[in-house]
């Protein structure tokens, strides 16, 4: 995501392996950005996990950047939470990439929870983000 090698249409067109740039969703052009934040659902879900967040930061989602998706730039204390935002990030750049752009913040919900499960299965990696991801529970 970081060195922006996800293939997006965009992408794949300057490399000449898809025949125009734009998306095949919403007929936009097709870039990261988009993908993430426009298309489809994605201004729906984003705004979930920004709520998300600022659960976990006991802040407003106003205060959560948008650059965030791009670069996550960010030192949050204690580490636990920074890896809990950085997990929270992670997932939903996971859930735009792979699934379709029409999946709804319910099912971005329920991936979660599935994620969680996962993670939590392992006791080393549950006390890598402690209790930061129930925020989870209650939305």
């Amino acid at each position: 995501m970081i060195h922006d090698i996800i293939p997006t249409n965009k992408r794949l067109h300057q490399i000449k392996i898809a025949p125009t740039d734009r998306c095949n969703e919403c007929g936009r052009k097709d870039t990261l950005c988009d993908h993430l934040n426009e298309c489809g659902d994605s201004q729906e879900t984003w705004t979930q996990t920004k709520i998300i967040i600022a659960r976990m930061l006991r802040a407003s989602p106003v205060q959560i950047p948008e650059d965030w998706l791009l670069r996550p730039s960010v030192c949050i204390w204690p580490p636990q939470r920074h890896r809990a935002v950085l997990w929270v990030l992670s997932r939903y750049v996971y859930f735009r990439t792979h699934y379709q752009p029409s999946l709804t913040a319910n099912e971005l919900m329920d991936f979660y929870r599935r994620s969680r499960w996962k993670l939590y299965l392992t006791s080393s990696k549950r006390n890598q983000v402690a209790n930061y991801l129930t925020v989870l529970d209650g939305t």
